[in-house]
């Protein structure tokens, strides 16, 4: 039994040395077949993310940001040609798409004319042409002379808080005291996405007394209005780094007259002249530290001497500024086809409810300001109607009114604290023929400002006003009799804090 099974293991024994390698290598064929299965499933997943991807970047879903090296010691980013938008902007330092301040017209570090408050809200669009420039200007120390333009847009976001406290001594009357929040602005600028355009919105709000029929203005309660309206808004298309001329288009004030000012108080001048309209307006603005500059521009008028408003307003305005080591300034004057429509003229006078006028009287302007090294400055204005009103529009002491007035201040800085930069000015202004807007003969002011932070204004203004005569007579549109005069003087200090951003 043993010799027979022996013959059966033998060939058992071989069977199994054949089939070992046998079944290894079909052990070893599945397993690697089931690798190139696994191998195939996932270059079928790439190639479909490729495809995807290649259509998304078709279709502008994907924006890539290439880094390239330049001249500069870091690398810059570089934006592809076909972008369309990108949630940063990489062409602003910082980073930044949307930033914020400082306020248009205040720079960061004072000197001594930066120290003039009341910012006069004239040229607005010129010194955002300024603003981008030194941005374009900075880029390029930055970025280099790549050769491309940029493609960005870059919303910038600045504004004032302003409080004050006042104590009023109204001669011939009782006195009065007062704590209001007299100004808040919040201003949206927009570069961008070309280098040419640029949009500003100005949002105010208002501290006067309610108007609608709840809250009549003779209750006094102010908290109730605090209405936020839209003060400017205008396109402006320019370039200051590669042309000097520029066009804007929107709701400004127009350059009649600048109305700088040291002082807490609005300036005189500013209260009899100042025009706000929507106008377009073509100007230029030579880029030498010595240049001329001007603007000429047209808007609809509110007063209007036919039965219907139409285009029949507008003026020209020049100047020049010059600079040197020591002495630095800006002259100008200017010319408007009907002062009517300032908001002196259409809000003290009546002519807001009665638009229809007799004729139209022109205006002119004639300024001045002067800075002598960084501590002494120099500021002259003057406005006035070319000729007399009808006695029917605005009257005075019996025949038509030729209202006019001027500004002249001065201004000393200098540094207190530990070094925070400070002035103190003095000013006296003058009217003639205003009564019928309220505005008084004579105003002689003293102001001390400083700066004990940043981006921060602290004033303290006295301010002594001169009425007229109390024989004066004088009437606006629809025969509006002025208020009673009684050539007493008011004595004014007020003290302010902006706060800039």
């Amino acid at each position: 039994m043993q010799a027979q099974l022996k013959p059966i293991a033998i060939v058992l024994l071989m069977a199994g040395w054949i089939a070992a390698p046998a079944m290894a290598a079909t052990s070893q064929s599945k397993s690697l077949e089931a690798s190139v299965a696994r191998l195939e499933k996932e270059v079928a997943s790439l190639k479909s993310q490729i495809r995807v991807k290649n259509r998304n970047q078709s279709n502008h879903q994907y924006h890539q940001v290439a880094t390239t090296n330049t001249s500069d010691e870091h690398s810059v980013p570089q934006i592809s040609k076909d972008i369309e938008y990108l949630p940063f902007d990489p062409d602003v330092p910082g980073q930044a798409f949307v930033s914020t301040g400082p306020y248009v017209g205040l720079e960061l570090q004072f000197a001594g004319s930066n120290l003039i408050i009341n910012s006069p809200s004239v040229n607005t669009d010129a010194q955002l042409l300024s603003i981008r420039k030194k941005i374009l200007n900075q880029l390029h120390v930055t970025r280099g002379a790549s050769g491309t333009t940029p493609t960005h847009s870059h919303l910038l976001f600045s504004g004032v808080i302003e409080s004050q406290a006042n104590y009023t001594n109204h001669g011939g009357g009782p006195s009065t005291t007062d704590i209001d929040l007299t100004n808040v602005s919040f201003d949206a600028t927009i570069f961008g996405p070309s280098e040419w355009i640029l949009g500003f919105i100005e949002f105010s709000y208002d501290n006067g007394a309610p108007l609608d029929t709840v809250f009549q203005s003779s209750s006094h309660y102010r908290t109730a209005n605090s209405r936020v309206f839209v003060n400017k808004a205008f396109v402006t298309l320019g370039n200051f780094t590669c042309s000097p001329f520029y066009t804007s288009f929107g709701q400004f004030y127009v350059p009649f007259g600048t109305y700088s000012s040291v002082m807490v108080s609005d300036p005189l001048t500013k209260l009899l002249a100042r025009t706000k309209a929507r106008s377009i307006l073509v100007g230029f603005q030579q880029q030498d530290k010595n240049a001329f500059y001007g603007a000429a521009y047209v808007f609809r008028g509110d007063s209007h001497n036919h039965s219907v408003a139409t285009v029949d307003n507008g003026g020209l305005n020049f100047g020049y500024k010059f600079g040197s080591e020591f002495i630095h300034g800006n002259v100008g004057g200017g010319w408007i086809a009907n002062i009517a429509d300032s908001g002196g003229m259409q809000f003290g006078t009546g002519f807001h409810e009665y638009e229809q006028i007799v004729h139209k009287v022109a205006g002119y302007n004639a300024r001045a300001t002067l800075s002598l090294g960084e501590h002494i400055d120099f500021i002259g204005e003057y406005v006035t109607a070319a000729n007399r009103f009808n006695p029917a529009d605005m009257s005075y002491n019996g025949h038509g009114a030729k209202p006019n007035a001027y500004d002249l201040e001065a201004a000393y800085s200098f540094p207190i604290l530990d070094n925070k930069p400070s002035s103190i000015g003095i000013g006296y202004a003058k009217t003639s023929q205003s009564l019928a807007m309220g505005l008084p003969l004579t105003r002689t002011s003293i102001v001390l400002n400083t700066s004990l932070m940043r981006n921060t204004l602290q004033s303290l203004e006295f301010r002594h006003d001169r009425q007229y005569a109390a024989s004066a007579v004088a009437t606006g549109a629809g025969d509006t009799p002025s208020r009673a005069q009684t050539g007493k003087a008011d004595n004014a200090v007020t003290a302010q804090f902006d706060y800039y951003f």
